[in-house]
């Protein structure tokens, strides 16, 4: 690669430090535990993956907004309580859970590292999980616990946008943001009509 084409040095090292933050994040995040051992252990194991095994290039925007990276944190925290407290309810009420579905979400971003976020925050919420992707085509398959009914489904596809939403406009390029004017879920906001049944 060309010196005119290389990124600066400077910027590169950037990039790996933000790549290693995310990697010792997530580490902790599947701990569940933020102790002095698991951030070290994170630290240790995040240099190693980066610099020991091969790995394909993680593309990063060259943008973080530290506002909307802060409303994000502080969405997932309230969802993660909120969500835990539903999920430990479903054990005590008397009414059965209802049945699980697996729904599919289209992102609007094709971005391989907000693929993974998202798919990783969705996961991390009491009551969902991610069973598969379809990176060509931007799709996560997400089983969702006591979605039986159309109006549950659409909460759940519509979380999954809003954690898209909040973290393209915290970390994502100017392409994602760009993105987020196309509306991901159209059957969600249907073209009003008149009286006899034609479009407005």
């Amino acid at each position: 690669m060309s010196p005119r084409t290389s990124p600066p040095k400077g910027r590169r090292v950037i990039q790996q430090l933000v790549l290693v933050f995310f990697l010792v994040l997530l580490w902790v995040m599947l701990w569940d535990s933020l102790t002095v051992l698991s951030v070290v252990t994170g630290i240790i194991l995040a240099f190693l993956v980066t610099r020991v095994f091969y790995l394909p290039p993680v593309v990063l925007s060259g943008r973080f907004n530290v506002v909307h990276a802060l409303v994000f944190a502080g969405w997932f925290v309230v969802s993660m309580v909120i969500a835990s407290i539903e999920v430990a309810w479903f054990s005590f009420r008397p009414k059965a859970v209802g049945a699980g579905s697996v729904i599919a979400c289209d992102l609007r971003t094709r971005s391989d590292l907000m693929m993974t976020l998202v798919a990783d925050t969705a996961s991390l919420i009491p009551g969902s999980i991610i069973v598969d992707s379809d990176r060509a085509r931007g799709r996560l398959y997400l089983h969702v616990l006591d979605a039986d009914t159309e109006e549950k489904i659409r909460a759940a596809k519509r979380q999954v946008y809003h954690i898209e939403e909040l973290l393209i406009r915290a970390l994502g390029s100017t392409r994602d943001l760009a993105a987020l004017k196309v509306d991901p879920d159209p059957l969600d906001h249907p073209t009003p009509t008149d009286d006899r049944g034609g479009r407005r």
